[in-house]
């Protein structure tokens, strides 16, 4: 199966020409995190690589790049001025419209890579996982969590989400809805999964 894209050498260059290399560098991290979840979890590998590549393509944009696109593409005016959660969204927008990607599972996995959602797919979670798992990630309990994350996929992502919403609340900052439905549904999937519904 191949990823329709209409130019993977022109969205090559546009990566390379705006992401900073550190940026550049996790993105690659996350591309191998990304492969390496798929093959344990049994996803689609060319997806997962080509989604963990691409995920951060608008994440070093600067305001008023971001905002240009948040307008030329119709997406929520809450997101402008707010790259830290309009770069998944203005990134699955340019994959779309300016290099083809026609892929819903690839461009939705890219889209709520920062903030998850609730019925996730298989992708969604593991790009969600494997942006904050992979090798360059500097935090102390980076073990911990890629350990997690080869065992059980839905746990790591409870964990991941619980944090980040600890972590906000704790800072008095505006969680997104994505985040907490998507914490409420990975609970409830768990407790599924024990139930043995």
């Amino acid at each position: 199966m191949s990823i329709n894209c209409i130019n993977r050498e022109s969205l090559e260059e546009f990566i390379k020409a705006n992401l900073k290399e550190s940026r550049y560098r996790h993105s690659m991290g996350v591309e191998e995190m990304a492969v390496r979840l798929a093959r344990l979890h049994g996803a689609d590998v060319e997806k997962a690589a080509f989604a963990g590549r691409y995920h951060d393509l608008a994440k070093n944009f600067d305001a008023e790049t971001m905002d240009a696109y948040i307008r030329k593409y119709g997406l929520s005016d809450e997101l402008i001025g707010n790259n830290a959660l309009a770069h998944s969204k203005v990134g699955a927008a340019i994959l779309e419209n300016e290099f083809g990607v026609t892929d819903q599972e690839i461009l939705d996995s890219v889209r709520y890579h920062t903030t998850a959602r609730k019925n996730m797919t298989l992708l969604d979670e593991l790009i969600f996982v494997a942006d904050v798992v992979e090798d360059n990630r500097t935090y102390s309990d980076l073990e911990y969590y890629q350990d997690l994350a080869y065992r059980d996929l839905d746990r790591a992502c409870l964990e991941i989400l619980e944090y980040t919403i600890g972590d906000l609340t704790s800072k008095g900052r505006v969680i997104d809805k994505d985040t907490l439905e998507a914490r409420d549904w990975v609970l409830n999937k768990i407790k599924e999964t024990e139930n043995g519904k």
